[in-house]
């Protein structure tokens, strides 16, 4: 919508501005202007004058306007002219820029390829010395802190049992009894998880480890159930005597294991013995129970996470390049060709209106100082007492001053400027088709040479896929 450029005179405003009634009242009191003048006085030529400085101002304004549209459209056909121009560089510019891109990126990517090819044959390696066909058995945090709060009541349950048992002979009474509860069920329940981390050996397919492991099992139900009798012993012996309990112990232990006298001490032994069980069970299933897998499989799913990740990353930038650096210029030389076209068309129609607007204000200007000097004339003459001029009756015509009505002389007639955007809209879709076919192609070439596709089988089904890989090649 074009703005308000010129602003009408008020007729009750400009007549109290200029005294008009006091004016023409005072004159005809004096018989004046006289009968026979041809001149305008003084009070008609104040009203003349306040026209034409507002015809004046009304110039200025069309004349600065006018100008302002001369300068747009002559900035259009800039526009219309030079922007195809830039097309085919833009489609050049986004070409090299997916090359460049994908150039790096291909680097990048052989570079980490060559990194996670060494894990991967490591773990090929594993896979084919060690028959394993499933992912690594990870607890989860939740079962890890479920462990961990297993053996601390453990810890807790015994370390009380025992030391009520053993407070009786102890002579530093409840605290002596607490310190050796707490070093018996540290050594009962520690070593019990050592020989459970180490009986993960056993579930190994290769005879050298897997018989550390068998050993372990061994060694663990040997130690349980030796360690907890001596305990129960050591709590019969404390419960009677106050000195040389250990040696007792000890020597009734050598003399006759399952001597126990006390129920009590029978209840001591197999508490021992069960939560013996349950630390080496918690040793057993702390991590991955094959020994080894879990440090090569990590190895490669980090590497191949990170592999993965720039691979991402760089399919994310191709896309960004293609949609942002590539195809986005020529987008906005479509839109600003069409966008162009409407403000051209705008600032015509506003050319003409502004022309008659300005020729109407100027019809304004003159039906108001007319109506203004109509006011003076007849006031006067009905306050005179004789004839007033002639002149009276005529009507004053204001001189029409003319202005820069013309357009650029250069300026694109409308079919010329709807085949420059048809032309550059068919060369902006072509552009278009080659940048995508262009982005399709490296970024085929990026996923093939870098086979990609085998990277994702892989992280489906690690060890089965490997196996079945090796075996193929």
């Amino acid at each position: 919508m074009q703005k308000k450029l010129f602003k009408k005179v008020s007729i009750e405003a400009m007549q109290q501005d200029l005294h008009i009634i006091e004016d023409a009242e005072a004159a005809a009191k004096r018989e004046l202007p006289p009968r026979d003048s041809t001149a305008l006085d003084s009070t008609e030529r104040s009203i003349v004058v306040k026209v034409e400085k507002a015809k004046s101002d009304a110039q200025d304004t069309a004349n600065r306007e006018l100008v302002s549209y001369r300068k747009r459209l002559i900035n259009l056909n800039s526009t219309f002219r030079e922007l195809p121009i830039n097309i085919d560089g833009e489609i050049r510019d986004g070409k090299a820029k997916l090359n460049r891109k994908a150039e790096r990126a291909g680097e990048d990517l052989r570079a980490k390829d060559r990194e996670l090819l060494e894990v991967e044959r490591s773990l090929e390696q594993f896979i084919e010395k060690n028959p394993i066909t499933r992912e690594p058995q990870e607890p989860s945090d939740g079962q890890r802190v479920l462990s961990i709060g297993i053996i601390a009541v453990l810890f807790l349950i015994e370390t009380l049992g025992n030391a009520s048992f053993l407070a009786k002979g102890n002579e530093l009474g409840l605290f002596g009894a607490y310190t050796e509860a707490i070093l018996i069920s540290f050594v009962n329940l520690g070593v019990a998880y050592l020989l459970g981390r180490i009986a993960t050996n056993s579930v190994y397919f290769h005879w050298n480890r897997k018989s550390v492991g068998i050993l372990a099992v061994i060694l663990f139900f040997v130690f349980a159930f030796f360690f907890n009798l001596m305990v129960a012993h050591y709590r019969e012996i404390t419960g009677t005597m106050l000195d040389e309990g250990g040696q007792l112990a000890v020597s009734a232990f050598r003399d006759n294991p399952l001597g126990l006298r006390d129920f009590q001490s029978w209840m001591l032994f197999a508490m021992g013995f069960l939560f013996a069980i349950i630390s080496f069970i918690d040793g057993l299933k702390w991590d991955e129970p094959y020994p080894g897998y879990k440090k090569v499989f990590t190895n490669w799913r980090d590497e191949y996470n990170e592999y993965k990740e720039s691979y991402d990353e760089h399919q994310n930038d191709l896309i960004n390049i293609l949609s942002d650096d590539a195809k986005k210029p020529l987008n906005d030389i479509k839109q600003t060709l069409m966008g162009s076209a409407k403000e051209r068309a705008s600032i015509l129609e506003e050319h003409r209106h502004l022309i008659k607007l300005y020729e109407d204000h100027l019809d304004h200007l003159e039906r108001a100082g007319n109506d203004l000097l109509m006011l003076y004339r007849e006031t006067n003459r009905e306050r005179r007492s004789g004839e007033a001029p002639d002149r009276f009756k005529e009507r004053w015509s204001m001189e029409r001053q003319t202005i820069d009505k013309t357009l650029p002389e250069d300026l694109l007639a409308h079919e010329d400027i709807q085949k420059i955007i048809s032309d550059a809209t068919v060369k902006i879709e072509d552009g278009l088709e080659e940048l995508q076919e262009r982005y399709n192609r490296v970024s085929d070439d990026l996923r093939r040479d870098l086979a990609i596709h085998r990277r994702k089988d892989l992280s489906r089904n690690p060890a089965s896929s490997l196996r079945q890989q090796t075996q193929t090649e």
